[in-house]
C-alpha cells in the first residue's frame, strides 16, 4: 500500500508534469509552430513561398457578365431599361509579379495578367456573340466633353457620326471580344466635321485607361485591354521577415505612400499627405495576406481598378476542403458613402442634395477618366432608387459580394471572390439630341467576377505541410495536460488516504 510519502511523491509529480507539459505544449511547442509557419509565409529568396507569390502556379478566373437591354426602343423614348444578364464569359488569366527590387524587408514589383478565354467553361457563350448594351465609349466620352469642353458640344454634336461610325448612338450592339478586349473604334473615319472633336477626346484619352491611342491617329475603347500582358504601376511590399503581420503589406504604389485620386480638403483639392482614409493604402494586392488572423479585426484588399482599399470583415468560421476557414465579406459599409472623400461631386445623375450619388454607388471618373459608376452586382445593398430605375436585377448576398476565405493560421486563401459592377447613368446630354429622351437613371453594363480556388494538390500540401503540425500539437498537448492532470489527482487521492489511515497505523504500533 502506499503511504504517505508515496502519495505526496506522486503529487509533486503529478504537478511537475502538469506544469512542464502546460508550458512546453502550450508555451514552447506552440510558439515553435507558430514561429515555423511565420517563417513559412515570409517572403524569404528561394523559397516556394516566395516562387509562389512571383508567380501563381494556377491559373485564376475572370468572369464577366453582361447586361443586355431587351427594350432599346422603349429606352431611346424614356422608357425603363430591362436587362438580361448573359454570361459568364469566363477568362483564365495568369499572374506574375516582376520583381524589380529587393530590399532587406521589402520588395518592389509589378503586376502582369495574360488572358486566354475558357471556350468550354463559358460555352454556350462565345466571344462572338452580339450584345446589346448602353454604349459605354459614347456616354464615357460625351458625358466628359459636356463638363471639360462645353463650349465644344455644338461641335461635337455634328461630328459624332465622324467620332463613333456605326457605333454613332446611346445604346450599340457590339461583338463580345471587341468590348472585353480588342477594342471598339474611335475616329477610325473622322471627315472634316468629326477632325475637331478627335482632336479634344485625344486629350480626354489621355487620362481614361480603357482609351488606347493607335498609331494611325486612331482610338479603340475596350474594358479590359489595359490589362491584357500590361505591366501595372509598381507596389512596394514588406516581406514579413521582422514582422509576419506585415508580409505583403503595401508600402506604397506607383512611387507614392498614398493614392491621388480623392479630394482631401474643404476645398476638393487632392492632396498626397493628408490624412483622408479614402487615399490611403491598406492592406496587400489580395493574393497574400498576414497570418494568426484576428476574427475582431478587418482584413484590407487594394484594388487599383477601382482607387480604393477594400474592407473586409470576419463573417464566420467553416469548414472548406476539410480545412478550418474563415470567411470575411464586404457587406452594407462597403460603398455605404459615409466617407464622403469618395464623393466627387461632379457624376451628373441620380445623386442626392448634396450632389453625391446615393448609397451603394461611387463615382469613378477620377480613377478611370470616365463617368463610370462602381456597385456591387445588382446594385445589392444600393439604394432602392437605383435598383428600381432598372428592370430584371436581382441582388443575392451570396452571389453578389465580395468574399474571402482564409486558413486562420497561415491566412492562405482558399477561396476568394472579387465582384464589382460597372454602370453609367443613361441621361440627356447638352445637345446631343439622340439624348434628348433618355430616362435619367443609373444603368449596369457588366459586373465581373475575379476568383480563386485552391487546387486540391495544394490543398493536400497545405494540411501535410503547415496544418499537419498544428493539429499533432491540437491532440497530444491536450492529452499530455489530461495525464499529468490524473497523475495530480491520483497523488493527491493518495496522499489523503494515507493522511486519513495514518492515525489508525500509529494505534496499531502503540498497542504492540
Amino acid at each position: 500500500m502506499c503511504n504517505l510519502a508515496c502519495g505526496i511523491t506522486t503529487l509533486v509529480l503529478g504537478a511537475i508534469l502538469v506544469f512542464t507539459s502546460s508550458f512546453v505544449g502550450y508555451g514552447l511547442v506552440d510558439g515553435f509552430i507558430k514561429n515555423m509557419i511565420a517563417d513559412e509565409v515570409a517572403l524569404h529568396e528561394g523559397t516556394v513561398q516566395m516562387e509562389r507569390f512571383e508567380t501563381i502556379p494556377f491559373p485564376l478566373t475572370f468572369k464577366i457578365r453582361v447586361f443586355n437591354i431587351t427594350n432599346s426602343d422603349e429606352v431611346l423614348t424614356g422608357g425603363v431599361p430591362v436587362v438580361n444578364e448573359i454570361g459568364p464569359y469566363i477568362y483564365k488569366f495568369l499572374r506574375t509579379r516582376s520583381i524589380t527590387d529587393r530590399g532587406d524587408d521589402t520588395l518592389d514589383y509589378y503586376i502582369t495578367d495574360q488572358f486566354e478565354f475558357d471556350a468550354e467553361g463559358s460555352y454556350p457563350h462565345t466571344e462572338d456573340d452580339l450584345l446589346t448594351i448602353a454604349n459605354v465609349p459614347y456616354h464615357a466620352i460625351l458625358q466628359v466633353a459636356e463638363v471639360e469642353y462645353e463650349e465644344l458640344m455644338g461641335a461635337l454634336s455634328l461630328g459624332l457620326s465622324g467620332v463613333f461610325g456605326n457605333l454613332n448612338a446611346p445604346i450599340m450592339t457590339v461583338r463580345a471580344r471587341d468590348l472585353f478586349l480588342d477594342g471598339l473604334p474611335i475616329c477610325a473615319s473622322p471627315g472634316a466635321l468629326g477632325r475637331l472633336p478627335c482632336t479634344a477626346i485625344r486629350g480626354l484619352a489621355a487620362s481614361s485607361q480603357n482609351i488606347e491611342q493607335r498609331p494611325d491617329g486612331s482610338m479603340s475603347f475596350s474594358l479590359f485591354g489595359y490589362r491584357n500582358g500590361f505591366p501595372s504601376p509598381i507596389y512596394k511590399v514588406r516581406r514579413g521577415i521582422n514582422d509576419p503581420q506585415d508580409v505583403a503589406r503595401i508600402f506604397s504604389y506607383d512611387n507614392s505612400l498614398r493614392l491621388r485620386k480623392w479630394p482631401e480638403g474643404d476645398d476638393g483639392s487632392i492632396a498626397e499627405d493628408s490624412p483622408n482614409q479614402c487615399n490611403s493604402i491598406n492592406g496587400t494586392d489580395t493574393g497574400v495576406h498576414p497570418p494568426f488572423l484576428d476574427r475582431n479585426r478587418p482584413i484590407f484588399a487594394f484594388k487599383s481598378d477601382i482607387c480604393r482599399s477594400v474592407e473586409l470583415r470576419f463573417q464566420f468560421e467553416h469548414e472548406l476542403f476539410g480545412v478550418p476557414a474563415l470567411q470575411y465579406s464586404a457587406n452594407e459599409w462597403y460603398l455605404d458613402n459615409h466617407q464622403g472623400c469618395f464623393c466627387l461631386n461632379l457624376t451628373r445623375g441620380v445623386t442626392g442634395p448634396d450632389g453625391c450619388l446615393l448609397s451603394g454607388a461611387m463615382e469613378l471618373y477620377s480613377c478611370v477618366g470616365a463617368f463610370l459608376v462602381l456597385s456591387n452586382p445588382h446594385f445589392l445593398y444600393a439604394d432602392p432608387a437605383y435598383l428600381n430605375g432598372v428592370i430584371g436585377l436581382t441582388p443575392d448576398p451570396e452571389k453578389h459580394r465580395v468574399s474571402l476565405d482564409l486558413e486562420p493560421n497561415t491566412g492562405i486563401v482558399l477561396r476568394g471572390s472579387a465582384r464589382a459592377q460597372f454602370n453609367v447613368f443613361l441621361r440627356p446630354i447638352t445637345r446631343i439630341s439622340a439624348t434628348a429622351n433618355l430616362p435619367n437613371t443609373l444603368t449596369p453594363i457588366f459586373w465581373i467576377e475575379e476568383g480563386v480556388v485552391m487546387p486540391e494538390e495544394y490543398q493536400d500540401e497545405l494540411k501535410d505541410r503547415l496544418l499537419s503540425p498544428l493539429r499533432l500539437v491540437d491532440i497530444l498537448v491536450p492529452v499530455l495536460v489530461a495525464v499529468s492532470c490524473l497523475v495530480l489527482v491520483l497523488g493527491i487521492g493518495l496522499t489523503v488516504r494515507a493522511r486519513l489511515n495514518r492515525p489508525a497505523d500509529n494505534l496499531l504500533y502503540d498497542t504492540n
